[in-house]
């Protein structure tokens, strides 16, 4: 049997079209090659094709067929390593071309090559901190299982995270199966060796655990919090139109400049996102234009023209749902000074920083982490519009 040649006649036959294929993984090395070794056929695909993955025999061989265009191999790829786990790029990086002219992967080839040697950095402090509360975790349920069987699952669950906890402290890729321990002995093999051994002792195995904790910042437990996500729609799941139980209004607010005036908020468990001023309407105010003046005035002590209404979003609240509408509008004038609310007044709610960015800087925008996903997406797509429709009103007024 001879894999190139078999990867190329199945390539020939399934997907005569390809611009070009790779076949990769252990298949290529005899020393390597075992019985059940398969064939990984990367396939790259006319740019209107859909891609696929399959699974099949050909000529006795088992295949896995990775089959997309070059656009949508780059997503995975970009999906994946900001996984920390460079599947694809690996597959792509070490393949050989049985399909296409030679150098039609050059270069994607090199790319692949250079993502793999750099490595992926330096795990987030967010990441490194819920691996470390997962081993933690893990370790006081080993202690004190109630039987062997508990005590067996929690054994196998607790020795796999604390393999991915290693290579994420020491900033190293990972992986998954087998490429756990592969990547394990790339980056240092007594570590590797000690881990392997801790899989069926204990006392290694709380050992090994309780080191790799410390190498990662220690063991995490009291003061871990995470916030819950930020919900932009409502899933068409109920035949009843739910009730509209609470308003809020906010501002697309814009400055003589034509930037964008938002509030960045740093609370603790998240990375920092941004939103836009505003807040719940309440029952005294005379309308949800009237809520927002008076948001506008205790979030930002500021002064507003509000042009018009341009977006509206709703998500799930207690039995019903909230209503958020965002009003075009023109700041008059701003003074943090006058600021005020509870808001600002309680440590634990995070920080209120107000940063203006530039409405015509789409670079910038998509940069942000402006909340809800919808609004950015509106914000980004019309903000051409916004600033023409913010500037004539301006005009209309003076």
């Amino acid at each position: 049997m001879d894999p190139r040649a078999d990867a190329a006649a199945l390539v020939a036959d399934r997907y005569p079209e390809a611009r070009w294929a790779l076949l990769a993984g252990s298949v290529l090395d005899p020393g390597a090659r075992t019985a059940g070794s398969d064939l990984d056929i990367v396939v790259c695909l006319p740019d209107d094709a859909v891609g696929h993955r399959d699974a099949l025999r050909w000529r006795g061989w088992p295949v896995e067929l990775f089959v997309n265009t070059e656009a949508g191999h780059r997503w995975f790829i970009t999906t994946e390593t900001a996984r920390r786990k460079p599947t694809l790029a690996r597959m792509i990086a070490t393949g050989v071309l049985v399909a296409g002219p030679a150098g039609a992967v050059d270069d994607l080839q090199a790319e692949c090559s250079a993502l793999l040697d750099a490595g992926p950095g330096p795990a987030s402090d967010a990441a490194l901190e819920d691996a470390r509360y997962v081993v933690t975790d893990l370790l006081d349920d080993l202690a004190y299982a109630r039987d062997g069987g508990e005590a067996d699952v929690v054994r196998s669950v607790l020795w796999e995270r604390v393999g991915h906890l290693a290579l994420a402290a020491a900033g190293r890729w990972d992986g998954g199966g087998k490429w756990l321990l592969r990547e394990l002995r790339t980056w240092d093999l007594g570590y590797a060796a000690r881990w392997v051994a801790a899989r069926h002792d204990d006392q290694a195995m709380v050992d090994v655990a309780r080191a790799t904790l410390d190498a990662a910042g220690g063991p995490l437990f009291e003061g871990y919090l995470r916030q819950a996500p930020v919900m932009d729609e409502i899933h068409a799941t109920r035949t009843v139109p739910p009730t509209v139980v609470s308003r809020s209004a906010r501002a697309v607010l814009l400055d003589d400049a034509g930037r964008l005036v938002l509030i960045k908020r740093t609370v603790r468990g998240r990375a920092p996102y941004w939103v836009t001023p505003g807040g719940r309407v309440e029952p005294e105010d005379a309308s949800v234009e009237a809520g927002l003046r008076r948001e506008l005035l205790e979030e930002l002590g500021a002064t507003a023209d509000v042009v018009r209404q341009v977006f509206l979003t709703s998500q799930p609240k207690d039995t019903g749902v909230a209503v958020h509408h965002y009003f075009l509008a023109r700041l008059r004038s701003l003074d943090l000074a006058l600021r005020s609310g509870p808001e600002f007044q309680d440590p634990t709610r995070g920080t209120y920083e107000v940063e203006r960015v530039d409405l015509r800087d789409d670079a910038a925008l998509a940069g942000l982490d402006l909340v809800p996903t919808a609004l950015k997406a509106f914000v980004r797509t019309n903000r051409h519009a916004l600033l023409a429709e913010a500037q004539d009103t301006v005009t209309e007024g003076s």
